[in-house]
Parts: C-alpha cells; structure tokens; sequence
C-alpha cells in the first residue's frame, strides 16, 4: 500500500465528527433518562467512531496488515509485549495508589472529619450495576482497542512516516494518543503505551498486533475497575495500616520500575534501528498532514 494514500483521511473531520457525536449523545441521554447513562454515551461514541473509521477504511481502500501475524510473531516476541504493556499498566495502579495514600496521610485528620458528616455513607448505594460492568468490559476492552488502534497507529502513525523517522512518527503519534487521555497520569502511562504498541505495528505491520495488547492493557484495567468496586462498605484505614500500604506500593514501584528500566534498555537497540516502511516526504506541510 501506498502509504500517501493515507492523506485521504482528514484528521480535523473526524475530530469535529467525534465531537459533535458527543454532544449528541449527552443532550439524548439529557432527554431520557437511563441507567449506566455515561457507560451509554461512551458506547455511542465508540461505536460511531469506529463506523466512521470503517466507513473511511472502505472508501479509500485503507490497508492495514502488510504481513500476517504468523509470520511476524513469535511466543519470545509476544512474552516481550504482553510483559511490557503489563508492567506499564500495573506501575500506573501502583503509583496511584501511592499518590491517594500519601494525599490520604497528610489530610487523614480532615478526611475523617468530613467522612464523619456522613455516616450513612455506604458503597451500597453507588456500586455499578451488572449493566455498567458489561458496557464498561466492551467499551474499553473490545471497541477502544479497535477504533484507537485504526486511527493513531493504522492511518496517523504511518502519515508521520511519509514525513518524518519512525522514532519521531512513533513519539510525535503517541503524544497525541497521551493527551487525548485527560488525566495526567494516564496520560504518561498512555504515551507510554503508545510507544509500545506503535513500535510493535511497525515492527510487525498487522494491526492486530497492537489491537490485542491495548485490549490485554485494558482489560487489566478492568480488572482493577472490578476489583474496587466490590468493597461493599467504605472503612477508612487506620495510620499505621495507611503507611503499611504505602511501603509495600512504595518497593513495589521500585520494582517495577526496575524491571521496565530493563526492558527498555535491553529493547532500545531494536527501536533504535527500526526502519521507516514509507518512504520520507520532506516537501509535505503539516497543513496536508490534518
């Protein structure tokens, strides 16, 4: 495939597309009321995103996989991915947990003091219904890797390669897929990722690759989402429990941050010589690249 074709696709269209069917979806959920309301709305989303991306697919006869997973994959290759894209998941949860447990330390005083206007207060009332689990799981573990996949590294990814080296097409895309995350720690932890998961789309070149290690991150997240909201009360941790916690996650992120500095540093060989697969187009504007 010729990877100019990709310029087809208007970045700037499928933004206001994304945008407007947001809006959309809320003001419709304002009108009706209906359980897992938000759950509902980013199902929308994703889904019209991801027709859109078809749609798009189809009328310019996007290609996405160059060679087929058996060829380019083996079992050294997958425990290479599967474990990276592991440690990045479980080292976010560790480091969040450490950033509430500390905030929860230097305020417990407070915090208990405002927790104590609310006895009644009991998880029973807000825990997710089946429904949300459910939505939750397709969301973010079937639709969002597929669709997130398509865009930042099937068709933007391999825009960035007409212009520029596949390192900075990797960052430079990755960036992007990071900010759209909100959240400041996610959004390391997604750039992060997106580096891992575009490394392994250009190494590769099947976008299936990609599509099942972020579906494999976030189902760990969903792991983690259905794993806290099982407690059925909320009991505020004595001090000595609270610093207990705190050291464990403490060695525990030391732990794993040695281990993804091993990772990183045994594999930047490889990224270091990662060959661009489209040829580099120096006169292309950003203009064109949007």
């Amino acid at each position: 495939m010729d990877y100019s074709e990709l310029k087809n696709f208007k970045l700037r269209y499928f933004i206001l597309f994304a945008i407007g069917i947001f809006i959309a979806s809320f003001i419709m959920l304002f009108l009706i009321d209906i359980p897992a309301s938000e759950e509902w709305v980013t199902f929308f989303v994703s889904v019209s995103c991801f027709m859109y991306l078809l749609h798009q697919t189809k009328k310019w006869n996007f290609s996405f996989n160059e060679q087929p997973i058996h060829t380019t994959m083996t079992k050294g290759r997958w425990a290479k991915y599967l474990s990276i894209t592991a440690s990045f998941q479980l080292i976010t949860v560790v480091f969040t947990t450490i950033l509430f447990t500390i905030v929860y330390l230097i305020f417990e005083e407070h915090i208990r003091e405002l927790f104590s206007f609310f006895p009644m207060l009991n998880l029973d009332e807000v825990q997710p219904s089946f429904l949300v689990y459910v939505l939750f799981f397709i969301n973010i573990c079937i639709l969002a890797p597929i669709y997130e996949e398509m865009l930042f590294r099937g068709i933007l990814l391999r825009r960035f390669t007409l212009r520029w080296s596949p390192q900075k097409s990797i960052i430079i895309s990755s960036l992007i897929f990071g900010v759209i995350h909100l959240n400041p720690i996610n959004v390391v932890f997604a750039f992060a990722l997106g580096c891992v998961l575009g490394y392994a789309y250009l190494k590769t070149k099947n976008i299936v690759i990609p599509m099942l290690l972020h579906s494999f991150n976030n189902f760990l997240a969903y792991l983690q989402f259905f794993y806290t909201n099982q407690t059925t009360k909320l009991d505020l941790p004595t001090t000595e429990a609270a610093q207990q916690e705190l050291m464990i996650n403490v060695a525990f992120f030391f732990i794993l941050a040695a281990f993804i500095i091993f990772l990183l540093v045994k594999y930047y060989k490889n990224f270091r010589q990662l060959k661009n697969p489209a040829p580099i187009m120096e006169e292309q504007t950003d203009k064109e690249m949007i």
